[in-house]
């Protein structure tokens, strides 16, 4: 299938995995250089934030888990709402974890840290593994071909460009 909006999924999630070394690596980092820190841990911050939850998540609430929902014969619901908090907390470390660092709390920004990597890594196996096969199945070569454009005008709203920069951000984390 040429337009498949599962691949699209799997790629951002290929991208948002790279965060996993980068900030396993950050791990005392602050007691070398308490500047570059700040600023790695800003550009996660904000790499989370616009690219995961601003292009990422967006695609999942707005488009795949409402036509899941919808479908006569998906009947795990509950996947989808535990899925849907997985993001909401997601959002909610971000800002401890952005407010930790304001209190210069690193152990407590690094703490943090590892348990969104953690949930977050948890959270991509769900869909990669459960998810995201399923709908494959469920939905026709149409629906998720309609699900694909419906996946590049949210792009297209949100920026293009802007999401192929925010794509380079964990390669360029490791870089520092």
């Amino acid at each position: 299938m040429k337009n498949n909006p599962i691949q699209v999924l799997l790629k951002e999630h290929e991208v948002i995995s790279k965060l996993e070394q980068v900030i396993i690596s950050l791990n005392d980092q602050w007691e070398k250089n308490e500047e570059n820190y700040e600023r790695t841990v800003i550009d996660i911050c904000d790499f989370i934030q616009k690219y995961s939850d601003g292009y990422h998540h967006h695609k999942e609430e707005e488009v795949l888990f409402p036509a899941l929902s919808e479908h006569p014969e998906f009947l795990l619901q509950g996947i989808l709402d535990e899925l849907k908090e997985h993001h909401e907390n997601f959002r909610d470390y971000n800002t401890e974890i952005r407010t930790a660092l304001e209190e210069k709390n690193y152990s407590l920004v690094q703490t943090t840290l590892e348990r969104l990597i953690n949930e977050l890594m948890d959270h991509i196996a769900i869909e990669n593994d459960e998810l995201f096969i399923m709908a494959e199945n469920l939905f026709t070569e149409q629906e998720l071909e309609k699900m694909y454009f419906d996946f590049a005008d949210i792009d297209r709203d949100l920026g293009e460009a802007n999401k192929l920069e925010l794509e380079k951000i964990p390669s360029e984390i490791t870089l520092k």
